[in-house]
């Protein structure tokens, strides 16, 4: 049951009036009812037992943890109830994500969302470990937490902190909250539907089949895959945020117009927030703090001088970082070279630091706050980042060596106009609707990326405004998503993580 299936939307409609009819005490649980039935419509009783053998363990641990501390007990002694269950929960996720690699047969049991609710359940445990969340005593409230049905499949990962008082709050029906929710769902399928569901022929087609195609094209099809997954991940989670604002769950961020930034850690600092951030607080700095690394530190600095022998500590937890975040993406020698690649590039940015400055001045593209300077580190950003799309979406490094090697040495620029393009199985008809998705898709992030909320602005309209805007896109998803589209057939790119 996806987002764009009809089930869901007759799923979706029964929920809320369960919800909004029931005694506010008891709408919490509703929610975590939906959230089972949704999850075994989604991935089955195999799914089901899988998101409630993490509940239960998580649960568990964190009694235990909390006890624990509560005796202050030795920090090595606390530290057990997170090896036992931190162990069993990855063990499980990294087994489901690279078994079905190595035996594609297993495919077929790959859970939808796992990597999300288990990062979430261990950011939970850890921050009882550290003492920032107090243990919920109620393990239904906590299956809730991380079972509540609208992130479950995609993310966001939230924290503990963040959710749980909306989530357990009961609140009732409120205009203003359902509209903006509506709204930022029908963004959500605009996305999804009108954008990513036609780059994802072209995409398709070039990265299956590149060795037919010159190197421009293939550019082209890196670069319209960067705009697809943006719409097509951007997308779900906007549909995600919509349906919990309409239930009183306010969600964190997860983008923020990601073609915007002047640097790959800029980047990863709009793309997909609460990945970066979980990895941030609960990699980076226990690596980056931790005793090894510090005498590791004091010895580089005795060797290689102050600047560094501080720089390369650091630059070991960065690259540690980076590179799991790649990995995240899933198994194969392609996606771990996406993640040692990502890593080199940003650690590599931390010691070119002094020459790019100096590179600034030299080219008078001092700063990266507005004019040239901006406009240089964007395209800059760009360039990287669709080099590290070759091997993100390749079907393999044998593949996304050869798509680089097509692109270096064979790169035909007149098939960008001789008709080629015409033959990636989409029309002229396709093009015109994809692109014009791709200009409003534009249009909106520039507006936010000037700090205005599109939203709230929209709402501030005259009515016949906000009819006018909410008719283009209800009609573009329902025309061109449904009616000419293959909306039921393409599922969202990250269901399965």
């Amino acid at each position: 049951m996806s987002f764009i299936s009809p089930s869901f939307f007759i799923f979706l409609a029964g929920s809320f009036a369960c919800f909004f009819l029931a005694p506010k005490r008891a709408r919490w649980f509703v929610l975590l009812a939906a959230s089972y039935v949704f999850y075994w419509f989604v991935g089955g009783l195999f799914a089901v037992s899988a998101i409630t053998f993490t509940i239960l363990t998580i649960y568990l641990s964190g009694l235990w943890a909390g006890a624990l501390r509560e005796r202050n007990a030795s920090k090595w002694i606390r530290r057990l109830p997170l090896l036992f269950c931190l162990t069993a929960n990855f063990g499980l996720l990294f087994f489901f994500i690279f078994s079905s690699y190595i035996v594609p047969r297993l495919g077929m049991l790959l859970i939808p969302g796992i990597s999300f609710y288990t990062f979430q359940a261990a950011g939970y445990l850890i921050d009882i470990y550290r003492g920032k969340v107090a243990v919920e005593k109620n393990p239904l409230k906590l299956a809730l937490f991380l079972s509540f049905f609208p992130q479950l499949v995609q993310g966001p990962i939230s924290r503990h902190s963040e959710i749980a008082s909306d989530l357990f709050a009961g609140h009732g029906w409120d205009w203003e909250r359902s509209r903006r929710g509506v709204q930022k769902m029908i963004w959500g399928y605009f996305m999804k539907l009108v954008i990513a569901n036609y780059a994802a022929p072209l995409v398709n087609n070039v990265f299956s089949y590149y060795y037919n195609h010159g190197g421009a094209i293939i550019v082209f099809a890196v670069f319209v895959y960067s705009i697809q997954i943006y719409a097509d991940f951007a997308g779900g989670i906007n549909i995600t945020m919509g349906i919990a604002e309409i239930l009183g769950v306010k969600l964190p961020e997860n983008f923020r117009q990601p073609f915007f930034a002047n640097s790959l850690t800029d980047f990863w600092r709009r793309w997909h927030i609460t990945l970066t951030r979980w990895l941030r607080d609960y990699l980076f700095y226990p690596i980056a703090l931790s005793k090894p690394l510090g005498m590791f530190g004091k010895v580089s600095r005795k060797i290689f001088g102050n600047r560094i022998g501080k720089m390369l500590p650091t630059s070991i937890a960065t690259f540690c970082v980076y590179f799991a975040m790649g990995v995240w993406h899933g198994a194969g020698a392609h996606i771990l070279m996406f993640g040692i690649l990502n890593g080199a590039l940003i650690t590599a940015g931390l010691f070119f630091e002094p020459l790019t400055e100096r590179l600034r001045k030299l080219t008078r593209l001092r700063g990266e706050v507005s004019g040239k300077g901006k406009m240089f580190a964007i395209l800059r950003t760009l360039g990287l980042m669709m080099f590290l799309r070759y091997f993100a979406r390749a079907e393999s490094l044998s593949h996304a060596w050869g798509m680089l090697r097509q692109t270096f040495t064979d790169f035909r620029l007149y098939e960008l106009w001789n008709g080629s393009l015409l033959r990636l199985e989409l029309s002229g008809f396709d093009y015109a609707v994809l692109a014009f998705g791709v200009i409003l898709l534009f249009i909106r992030d520039i507006i936010t990326e000037n700090e205005i909320d599109c939203r709230m602005q929209l709402n501030k309209s005259r009515p016949i405004v906000q009819f006018a805007v909410l008719t283009v896109l209800l009609l573009s998803v329902t025309i061109f998503g449904i009616y000419y589209g293959d909306a039921l057939s393409a599922d969202f790119i990250y269901a399965a993580h």
